[in-house]
């Protein structure tokens, strides 16, 4: 017998074995070798941090083309050498820094970058090219070089790169010093002048609130004189860019686009002393005003209730620019209604940023140098025909701008907290914690047990959603009829059938559910990816309130909010409903909007009642009848609705009040 082991085998044994010899093979069963600690080797990398897009309006306001560079080394240290700056085509001078040894998992990062951009390249070009940034680490051992390479786009002498990396540079575009600026304002003196009004374009030198509106208003009319036609932009423009035409441009051409038609304006506005704002959302843009001398307080607001906190106060005003085009002519007040639709709840979720050109300025950003040729300001814009604008270079009757109230600085610390807390805490009708209306940014749900459905969620059961519509309980049935004979009413038999399958109704058709689910859907997960929070709630229960007794108008303000998510398998799956994870609020605000009226509910401040499913939602409702028994026009209803709510001013009220003791201590408070 010839006995071969495995490694034998393995190895290509080729012994012969006649046919009278047996042959075993044996495999020896040998234990695995012990694993060693993986150390993961640290890389030798070059790391560069620079703009992707340039442009004139970037030279101009010194925009860096680089913002860092390090070189990491990896374990076994790297030895000196240089960094090398090259560019094609070669659009800003070319750099060198020389680096001594860099030890065993350290870096090198050098200090001055400042790179000057080539202006006569950039003024010289007419359409966007692609270029490529290289830098590249040069070792004295002759080692292989590091090199990192990445492109950069190289836009046009008139052209903007979109909003984000290139957003504040947006100012650089609005351009007041224009000759046909200063033609628009002469027609706009010409417009208030003709009015009885004075003509003068004095900004906020009056102090009144009416007095801006005129003035915007007059301006309105001498752009509308310019008889523009309108051109479609380009698709996403707002995220990508555009090309922008100058004022001059716009009067020789005649075509403007959405943006054209808001920078012309806001360089009018701009010159006459007023700060004007451009407004983004989805594949739009159009202008806005300041009626007093105010700001956002940063040069790109993006969020949107920012805005319409100003609106309702009758700080500021937005319009819709294109219709000043052919075609969409329309007045100063319809103009205005048409910009604070599209800020509505409705559209939030359209809603991209604003641009504050005041706040750019301050910011440092320039307008963008003429080039070529001085047009005369007498070829702009005649003034419209003063009687066809008359009801426009006023506000509407009834218009009460605020008064500006100058508040003193306060003189203690405790004065300092108050003020602080004042201004976080958003206690009016704009808070949709404390008026929830039914828009398009919400969904109303029917649920026959909204205890149960809480509880289900906290314990982690998903829900499909349906449309009550679409489910057709009715059958061409009368309701009433079939209540009186059967003692039930159909559609909260399906209801309840539903959230025993697992589902929950709404009462909207199912098209207008899944517009608002998408809506509500994609608006939850931008919050998420640009806030870092979960901003969809489940509101249960509502709170029934007026003003005052002799109120007329009640409003709805949600007692618990449960953290949800929206699911789905694919675009055309129905979505689902499962818990977020976090804990389930009590809507705080409502509590202290009671407290403002009197009206205290302390134990619903901590830790709130629980039960062995979770919160114990029906002693929750009783406490809060409770409390508002006794207070006309009150009602606590156990409704339910899916919506987006934000917390993050309100906890930072809170945490002004749980540390005022510590704060008053600080010597910078």
């Amino acid at each position: 017998m010839v006995r071969l082991n495995w490694q034998d085998f393995a190895e290509g044994c080729h012994r012969e074995v006649s046919s009278e010899e047996n042959l075993l093979v044996t495999f020896d069963v040998l234990a695995p070798p012990e694993e060693e600690d993986q150390v993961e080797p640290v890389p030798t990398e070059l790391k560069v941090d620079h703009a992707t897009r340039l442009t004139y309006a970037s030279l101009q306001n010194a925009v860096p083309l680089l913002r860092s560079i390090t070189l990491h080394s990896g374990d076994d240290g790297l030895p000196a050498g240089k960094l090398r700056l090259r560019l094609y085509p070669s659009f800003a001078d070319e750099r060198e820094w020389t680096f001594d040894t860099v030890a065993a998992g350290g870096s090198i990062s050098p200090k001055n970058l400042e790179t000057k951009l080539k202006g006569d390249f950039f003024d010289a070009l007419d359409e966007a090219e692609h270029g490529r940034i290289r830098i590249v680490a040069e070792f004295e051992d002759g080692r292989e070089p590091l090199t990192y390479e990445a492109p950069v786009e190289l836009l046009a002498r008139d052209e903007w790169g979109g909003i984000g990396e290139m957003g504040q540079l947006l100012g650089a575009f609005v351009q007041p010093n224009d000759p046909r600026v200063a033609a628009i304002l002469r027609a706009a003196s010409d417009a208030l002048k003709g009015q009885g009004l004075a003509s003068g374009l004095d900004g906020y030198q009056s102090g009144d609130a009416a007095r801006t509106w005129a003035i915007a208003a007059a301006i309105w009319s001498a752009v509308e004189g310019m008889d523009l036609r309108y051109a479609v932009p380009p698709a996403s423009f707002e995220r990508r860019g555009q090309k922008v035409r100058t004022p001059v441009r716009l009067a020789e051409e005649g075509l403007a686009t959405c943006l054209d038609t808001a920078l012309l304006i806001a360089a009018a506005l701009e010159a006459a002393g007023l700060n004007p704002a451009i407004i983004f959302t989805e594949g739009h843009a159009f202008a806005g005003v300041w009626l007093v001398k105010r700001t956002f307080g940063t040069a790109e607001t993006w969020d949107v209730t920012d805005l319409r906190k100003a609106i309702v106060v009758r700080e500021f005003v937005p319009f819709e620019t294109t219709l000043l085009t052919g075609g969409k002519r329309g007045t100063f007040r319809t103009a205005i209604a048409e910009g604070r639709a599209q800020l509505d709840e409705a559209k939030e979720h359209l809603f991209g940023v604003a641009v504050d050109i005041a706040r750019c300025r301050s910011s440092g950003i320039r307008p963008l140098a003429r080039t070529g040729g001085v047009v005369e300001a007498s070829e702009g814009p005649a003034a419209a025909d003063p009687e066809a604008i008359s009801d426009d270079l006023l506000p509407p009757e009834g218009f009460e701008p605020p008064d500006p109230v100058e508040e003193a600085a306060p003189g203690t610390p405790q004065g300092r907290i108050d003020r602080w807390q004042r201004k976080l805490l958003d206690l009016s009708l704009r808070n949709r914690l404390l008026n929830f209306r039914d828009t398009q940014g919400a969904l109303t749900l029917a649920c026959h047990d909204v205890p149960r459905l809480e509880d289900e969620l906290t314990e982690g059961r998903s829900f499909r959603m349906v449309s009550l519509p679409d489910e057709n309980p009715r059958l061409g049935r009368d309701p009433d009829q079939y209540r009186r004979e059967t003692g039930e009413d159909i559609d909260a038999r399906v209801v309840r059938d539903a959230l025993n399958r697992g589902e929950l109704c709404s009462p909207l058709p199912g098209d207008q559910m899944r517009k608002r689910l998408i809506a509500l859907y994609r608006k939850a997960r931008s919050d998420l990816s640009e806030g870092g929070t979960n901003t969809l709630f489940l509101a249960v229960g509502f709170l029934r309130w007026k003003q005052s007794e002799t109120a007329t108008r009640d409003h709805r303000a949600p007692l618990l909010l449960v953290p949800v998510t929206l699911r789905r398998a694919s675009a055309s799956s129905p979505f689902t409903l499962v818990h977020q994870g976090d804990e389930v609020r009590f809507n705080l605000t409502l509590l202290e909007k009671l407290a403002e009226q009197g009206i205290e509910a302390p134990d619903l401040k901590g830790e709130l009642p629980r039960d062995d499913a979770g919160l114990d939602v029906p002693r929750i409702f009783k406490r809060m009848r409770e409390v508002v028994r006794d207070v006309p026009g009150f009602e606590v209803v156990e409704d339910l609705a899916l919506s987006t709510f934000s917390f993050a001013k309100y906890l930072m009220w809170k945490d002004l009040v749980d540390r005022t003791e510590q704060l008053r201590e600080s010597r910078l408070v």
